[in-house]
C-alpha cells in the first residue's frame, strides 16, 4: 500500500501530465481547430481521418462524424494518392496534389491543394497532420492564362496576315510564320534587327516618321508599306499598328499587315489601261471628227453630182431612143439596143449608189399618199417584160382580191423594191418562170410581196449576208452574173424605213428561190368616191 508521500507524488505527476496534455491540446487547437486553413489529423498507417477542423469541414462539405469514418484516399482519387501521401509523410515537405474531392452530395469537383504533412505525438500515438492550402482559383487562373497564351500563339503563328512586334526603337521582337514566308527571312535572322531591314529603301523614312508620330498620338493606324524580301522582291502590305502599354507606359508596337501586292499590281495595270484607253479615246475622237467631216464632204459631193450624173444619162438614153426610131440596118439596131441596155444598167447602178448615200445620211424621205397596188405591179411587170422575153422566161403577176383598191404609202419606193427583186430574179434564172404574187398576211395587218423564180436559188451559207452592201454570192472574177450587189441592200433599207421586213428562202422541193418583203397595210378611201360625195352634198 502506497504511502501518502507516494500518492502525493503520483498526483503531482498526473497533474503535470494533464497540464502538459492540456497545453498540447491547446497547441493542437490553435494549430488545427482554430486555424483558418483546412487541417486534418490522420493515422499514418491506415490513412484514417481522426478529426478535422472547421475549415476542413466547410471545404469538403462533410460533418465530423462522416469524416471520421473516411480515409484521406476517400477525399481524393485515384488510389495512387495513397502512395503519394506516404511519400509526402516521409519527406515531410510540401507536395502539390491535384485530384477531385467528394462533397456530401456526391458531386465530384476538381480541387487543387498544397499539403504539408508532419508528425504529431498525441497521447503517445504517432499521428500525422496535414494543412491544406486551397489553390483551385489560382490554378484555374493559371490554366486560363496558359490556354489564352496558347490560343494567342496559335493565332499568331497560323494567321494568314503578317504579324510583327517591335520595340520603341524599331527592333524586331517577334514575327510570325506568314512574315517569314513573305520576307524570306527566318525569325532568327531578323530578331533584334531593325525593322527597316524589311522595308523598301524609299519607305524607310516614312516608317520612322510613322513611329514617332504614333508615339506622339497623332499617327494614322492604317497605311501602305512596301516590303523588300531577302531575295530583292518587293511586296506591298496594308499595315495596321497599335501601341502596347505596360503599367501605363508604351513598351512596344504591334503591327498586322495584309499582303496587297496582287491588288496593287492590278490597280497599277488598271490605271495604265485607263491611261491607254484615254489616249485611244482621244485618238478615236479625232478620227471620228475626221470621219464626220469626210462624210459631210461625201454627202455634199454626192448631192452636188447626183444631178450631173443623172442628167447626161437621161440624155444618152433619150438620144438612143431617137436613134432607134430612125432607119437602121439590122447590125446598127442591134448595136443601138446593146447601148440602150448598158445605159439602163449604168443608170440603175447610179441610182443605187445615190440611194445608198441618201439612206446613210438619213435624207431619204418617204411619200405618204394613196396608190393602187395593182397599177404599180402591172407597171413594173411591163417594164421587166422585155428582159424576161429576151431570156425566154415567163413573167406573170397575181394580186389577191383581198388587197384593198388603194393603200397609203410611197408608190415610187414600192415599185423600186419590186423592180430590184424582179430584175434580180430574171438575172439568176436561165429557164422557167418568174412569178409576182401579192396578198395580205393572215392577220391582215401586213401586205406581203413575193417574187418566185426557178433559178439557181440561194446557198444556205450566204443567205444571211445576201442583203449586205457589196456582197455577192459569187465574188470571183469569172462569176457568171454582173452587178454591184447594192440592189438588195438598197431594197432592204427602204423596206425597213417603211416599217417592214425583207427576206429570202429556197423553193422546196422545186428549184429556185423566193424573195419577199412585207409592209404595213394601211387601206385608203377611194378618192373618186370622196369627190362624188362632196359634189352630191354641195
Amino acid at each position: 500500500m502506497a504511502t501518502d508521500e507516494e500518492l502525493r507524488s503520483r498526483v503531482a505527476e498526473l497533474e503535470a501530465k494533464v497540464e502538459y496534455l492540456e497545453g498540447r491540446l491547446a497547441q493542437h487547437r490553435r494549430v488545427f481547430l482554430d486555424n483558418p486553413m483546412p487541417a486534418i489529423v490522420y493515422d499514418p498507417d491506415s490513412l484514417r481521418i481522426l478529426y478535422a477542423n472547421g475549415s476542413a469541414l466547410a471545404l469538403y462539405g462533410h460533418p465530423q462524424s462522416k469524416l471520421e469514418t473516411m480515409t484521406l484516399v476517400d477525399l481524393f482519387a485515384p488510389e495512387a494518392l495513397r502512395q503519394r501521401l506516404q511519400v509526402m509523410a516521409e519527406l515531410r515537405e510540401p507536395v502539390n496534389s491535384i485530384g477531385p474531392f467528394v462533397h456530401h452530395d456526391a458531386r465530384k469537383q476538381e480541387l487543387v491543394v498544397s499539403m504539408v504533412s508532419f508528425s504529431l505525438d498525441l497521447d503517445g500515438r504517432d499521428v500525422r497532420a496535414v494543412l491544406i492550402q486551397d489553390e483551385t482559383a489560382r490554378h484555374m487562373a493559371e490554366e486560363a492564362l496558359r490556354a489564352s497564351e496558347e490560343r494567342y500563339r496559335e493565332l499568331f503563328e497560323n494567321a494568314n496576315d503578317v504579324i510583327f512586334l517591335n520595340d520603341l526603337k524599331g527592333k524586331i521582337i517577334a514575327i510570325n510564320r506568314a512574315a517569314e514566308y513573305l520576307t524570306g527571312y527566318s525569325r532568327t535572322e531578323v530578331l533584334r534587327q531593325n525593322f527597316d531591314k524589311l522595308i523598301a529603301p524609299e519607305a524607310r523614312q516614312q516608317n520612322q516618321d510613322s513611329i514617332r508620330a504614333h508615339l506622339g498620338g497623332s499617327a494614322a493606324q492604317h497605311y501602305e508599306l512596301p516590303m523588300l524580301s531577302k531575295f530583292g522582291n518587293k511586296r506591298f502590305l496594308e499595315v495596321s499598328t497599335r501601341i502596347l502599354y505596360r503599367r501605363g507606359q508604351p513598351v512596344a508596337i504591334q503591327g498586322i499587315g495584309r499582303d496587297i501586292t496582287d491588288r496593287k499590281l492590278a490597280q497599277q495595270r488598271l490605271e495604265e489601261s485607263s491611261r491607254q484607253l484615254q489616249l485611244k479615246n482621244e485618238e478615236l475622237s479625232t478620227a471620228l471628227q475626221l470621219a464626220r467631216e469626210a462624210t459631210q464632204l461625201k454627202e455634199q459631193f454626192l448631192a452636188n453630182t447626183s444631178h450631173e450624173l443623172r442628167t447626161p444619162m437621161n440624155g444618152i438614153m433619150g438620144m438612143i431612143n431617137l436613134l432607134q426610131s430612125t432607119d437602121l440596118t439590122l447590125d446598127q439596131r442591134e448595136y443601138a439596143q446593146a447601148v440602150s441596155q448598158c445605159a439602163e444598167d449604168l443608170l440603175t447602178i447610179i441610182n443605187d449608189i445615190l440611194d445608198m448615200s441618201q439612206i446613210e445620211a438619213g435624207r431619204m424621205l418617204l411619200e405618204e399618199e394613196p396608190f393602187d397596188v395593182r397599177d404599180s405591179v402591172n407597171m413594173v411587170v411591163k417594164m421587166q417584160a422585155l428582159r424576161a422575153k429576151a431570156k425566154n422566161l415567163t413573167l406573170t403577176s397575181e394580186v389577191s382580191e383581198a388587197v384593198p383598191p388603194l393603200i397609203n404609202g410611197d408608190s415610187v419606193r414600192v415599185r423600186q423594191v419590186l423592180t430590184n427583186l424582179i430584175s434580180n430574179a430574171i438575172k439568176f434564172t436561165s429557164a422557167g418562170s418568174v412569178q409576182v404574187r401579192i396578198q395580205p398576211t393572215t392577220d391582215r395587218k401586213l401586205l406581203r410581196f413575193e417574187v418566185i423564180d426557178t433559178g439557181i436559188g440561194v446557198a444556205e451559207a450566204v443567205r444571211e449576208r445576201i442583203f449586205e452592201a457589196f456582197f455577192q454570192a459569187d465574188g470571183t472574177n469569172r462569176r457568171r452574173f454582173g452587178g454591184t450587189g447594192l440592189g438588195l441592200t438598197v431594197s432592204k433599207q427602204i423596206v425597213e424605213i417603211m416599217g417592214g421586213q425583207i427576206g429570202t428562202c429556197n423553193n422546196s422541193p422545186a428549184p429556185g428561190a423566193t424573195f419577199w418583203f412585207e409592209l404595213p397595210m394601211q387601206p385608203a378611201r377611194n378618192i373618186d368616191s370622196l369627190v362624188g360625195g362632196f359634189l352630191r352634198h354641195s
